[in-house]
């Protein structure tokens, strides 16, 4: 019995174009499962690098900030990203009364000027401290949003919820204790 017979098969079970077209179909598979597990060491994130970082969320509602002090009561709030729980966690919450900013006024001959100083009313400017491990080295990304100061950012847990944050600070965890 021949390897390769007179109708071009292997065996004379497989076409040879066949096995060829599946050894090159199991050798992209291989190639894409490697590059995509293949992690590298760099970046601030590593392969599970803990890190504490700072979001500063503008103008919060007071009622609001009343209630996450309660939630941050109970312990840490876990993050939530695309419907699934993070490794991040909410640990502290600074609250300042929310200032007005405003442009140089040159002329305003009736204006009460006298009302533009002050606080805002029920408004909070908030800090979060968040610990989290980053898993995504390349990109640092806790979730879908990459953790880099400067950055905007959602705080989102599985009871609260603050857009238009900003990231101040990103610093391993070790160096924050």
């Amino acid at each position: 019995m021949s390897i390769i017979d007179s109708k071009g098969k292997l065996f004379g079970k497989v076409n040879i174009i066949d096995l060829l077209v599946i050894i090159m179909i199991v050798a992209v598979v291989a190639l894409l499962g490697t590059k995509l597990l293949n992690t590298s060491g760099d970046g601030l994130g590593g392969t599970g690098q803990k890190v504490v970082y700072t979001v500063k969320v503008d103008s919060v509602e007071e009622e609001v900030v009343q209630f996450i002090q309660k939630e941050l009561e109970k312990g840490p709030c876990q993050l939530v990203a695309s419907g699934e729980l993070q490794n991040g966690y909410v640990t502290k919450m600074d609250a300042v009364a929310a200032e007005k900013t405003y442009l140089t006024v040159r002329e305003i001959p009736t204006a009460d000027l006298t009302a533009l100083d002050g606080a805002i009313a029920g408004k909070y400017d908030v800090v979060f401290t968040i610990e989290a491990t980053i898993q995504d080295s390349p990109g640092n990304k806790l979730g879908s949003q990459e953790i880099r100061a400067g950055m905007t950012h959602v705080v989102k847990t599985v009871t609260f919820g603050l857009e238009n944050g900003i990231i101040l600070t990103v610093d391993p965890a070790n160096a924050a204790e």
